[in-house]
């Protein structure tokens, strides 16, 4: 008889579970509480100690570099015509033998362009003592008298502050409240007609792109719209007629297509008394 072997059954074993202590518990709990709180406490304990901080650095770098002969001895200024070398010295508040490191050069950029003439400003630190200053000025194409007082105007309508006017007496006056704001756009028109614009002597801006300009003693009306072709056509008067020397004081352009007159007072007495003789 064949004998028959019984395989045994394999029983399970029984897993041991492990229970978790309180405090590893306790520990993966307060993980994420002192991954994010950290670098918070960290950020708002540096936010108000970071002036002190950097303020301790500075001083401490500007120290070194003083020792090692880093400090300012001159200045140089390129690009000034018409501003003076004192007030920008006084506005940056520089002195001899002060930290190099310690001017901003960003900081004195904005300050120079605070500066009447100044129109944009650059500077550059150049070891190891030198301060570098490349400005550049406002140009100016117009005198603006407002409320009795006068400022000059530059193409894109900045002011500069003078306190005589009598070195500039060739250039335009202009009145009006947004006369600066729209002089760049009339200067550029009137370039385009040179011997009109030689004799222009004032201009007053009332709305929009409309100007009324005065030719020699004679008010130019011009239209809100197409100017340009005002002028033109007012430059053919002047070469056929020869307008600007007779006794007229306005002329409207106002209205499409049409040309009012006015004559001066002695010219309209002068009609009257030759029509009476006649």
């Amino acid at each position: 008889m064949s004998s028959v072997k019984s395989t045994p059954r394999n029983s399970p074993k029984r897993k041991k579970v492990q229970r978790p202590s309180l405090q590893r518990l306790g520990f993966y709990r307060l993980s994420p509480f002192i991954i994010i709180m950290g670098p918070c406490l960290l950020f708002l304990w540096f936010y108000f100690h970071n002036d002190v901080l950097m303020h301790s650095l500075s001083k401490s770098v500007n120290t070194v570099m003083v020792h090692l002969g880093f400090t300012l001895e001159d200045v140089i200024v390129e690009g000034r015509m018409r501003t003076d070398k004192k007030q920008i010295l006084k506005t940056l508040q520089l002195s001899r033998g002060m930290p190099l490191l310690s001017i901003s050069p960003f900081d004195a950029k904005k300050k120079l362009e605070n500066i009447s003439w100044v129109k944009a400003a650059r500077v550059e630190r150049r070891l190891p003592d030198t301060l570098f200053i490349r400005i550049s000025e406002k140009e100016p194409v117009a005198i603006w008298q407002n409320q009795n007082k006068i400022y000059l105007v530059d193409h894109d309508g900045e002011l500069i502050e003078i306190k005589e006017t009598s070195k500039y007496k060739e250039l335009l006056l202009v009145t009006g409240h947004q006369a600066p704001r729209h002089v760049g756009k009339l200067i550029s028109l009137l370039d385009k007609f040179p011997e009109i614009k030689t004799r222009v002597t004032a201009a007053t801006h009332l709305r929009s792109s409309r100007w009324d300009i005065r030719l020699d003693k004679i008010e130019v009306r011009l239209p809100e719209k197409d100017a340009e072709g005002a002028l033109e056509y007012l430059l053919s008067l002047q070469n056929h007629h020869r307008f600007m020397e007779r006794e007229i004081m306005t002329i409207d352009m106002r209205l499409p297509g049409q040309l009012i007159l006015r004559l001066t007072p002695e010219a309209i007495q002068k009609k009257n008394h030759l029509g009476k003789d006649a």
